[in-house]
């Protein structure tokens, strides 16, 4: 689990420490940072993923994602850098990332992110240096060994990523390898393509998944692989509480996998392409926090939009089940999905508000 969250000079987040519970509820108005936060875990495990870069380039750079409020006190110039950190139940993780130096060559790419200091340290000795298992400096990187040794990392890095997506001969650092594992096994749902011809609604070639991809794109072989190994009983449960005359399956068609609802009153199966964005996005999402392989973490960023409130019962299960094997981030504006919540499970609420453009948080329960 994460135990702890921070964040330093990102977005509308000036700073900020939050403590995690298993199933963490946040809640606050528009533009108070709730997808800031989101997005700022999303890019920990974009480092981990080796696309720190490309992520951030999708947000409009650097200059575009470092705080840009009032400056705090003391300080006679903006924020250089950034920084996300997690302390999870084996490991804390840290990224310090900001704006590159003044370069002594001509380049086009002078606004590219830099990484100015990473670390890991082992969870539960407060960031002593004896517990530290890797420690860079810009491009200087000191890790332990599989010899439980200091040494040096000697290949050229790249200033622009992680460490994580650069580490070659992982079985020569496991515990380095084992932290980004960690890191790269969350999962986050916040976009399905359920637009008019997107590849969502169209047959897909199928292989066994126990993961929904974070586009959802392999819907109807995920949806198969839970009626084959997973919880199927559950599944079904839940979508005929949601959708009480349909019947869900997956047709497969010389290897390329749909889904198909059966629906009362109708004498033909309907296609995945006929189906309503809210049906999708439900299905997606049901099939996502019932994976036979659930992960550490998943994030959810308001999963209740296009779905009608008849819905909310048993989305509000799906969330609490899943919080049994999974730790939860749930971003919401829906008090009556946390109520519904609350029925199955006890979580951690968080109120977030904005304050001179800083995001502030306040832990209801």
């Amino acid at each position: 689990m994460i135990k702890s969250l921070y964040i330093d000079n990102y977005r509308s987040v000036r700073k900020l420490s939050i403590d995690l519970g298993r199933l963490n509820v946040v809640f606050g108005p528009n533009g108070c940072g709730k997808s800031n936060i989101y997005k700022a875990i999303h890019l920990i495990h974009g480092a981990a993923t080796g696309q720190l870069s490309h992520w951030l380039s999708d947000e409009g750079g650097i200059q575009k994602v470092m705080w840009a409020g009032s400056r705090a006190k003391g300080y006679a110039s903006a924020p250089r850098r950034m920084t996300l950190a997690v302390d999870t139940d084996d490991f804390e993780y840290e990224l310090q990332v900001g704006f590159p130096d003044k370069l002594p060559y001509p380049t086009m790419f002078d606004l590219d992110p830099i990484v100015k200091e990473e670390q890991i340290w082992l969870s539960g000795f407060r960031r002593r240096p004896s517990s530290s298992i890797m420690h860079r400096r810009n491009q200087a990187v000191f890790l332990n060994d599989v010899n439980g040794e200091k040494v040096t990392h000697a290949a050229t890095l790249y200033e622009n990523e992680s460490l994580f997506g650069q580490l070659g001969e992982p079985h020569l650092y496991p515990e380095v390898s084992s932290a980004r594992e960690t890191l790269r096994n969350w999962r986050f749902y916040h976009e399905f393509d359920i637009t008019k011809g997107a590849g969502l609604r169209l047959p897909q070639v199928g292989y066994r998944s126990p993961v929904l991809s974070g586009d959802g794109l392999n819907l109807a072989a995920a949806f198969q692989t839970i009626v084959e190994i997973g919880d199927s009983e559950l599944l079904f449960e839940v979508l005929a509480e949601a959708f009480p005359e349909c019947l869900f399956f997956c047709d497969n068609s010389n290897g390329r996998f749909q889904m198909m609802m059966h629906r009362q009153g109708i004498n033909r199966p309907l296609e995945s392409a006929e189906f309503s964005d809210g049906t999708l996005r439900f299905l997606c999402l049901t099939v996502a926090l019932l994976s036979p392989r659930p992960p550490r973490f998943i994030a959810l960023n308001e999963p209740e939009n296009s779905l009608h409130p008849q819905m909310l019962p048993a989305l509000a299960r799906l969330i609490a089940e899943a919080s049994r094997y999974t730790q939860i981030w749930l971003t919401s504006h829906s008090p009556e999905l946390a109520t519904l919540i609350e029925k199955h499970t006890p979580f951690t609420l968080y109120q977030l508000g904005i304050e001179n453009g800083e995001t502030c948080v306040n832990r209801l329960s």
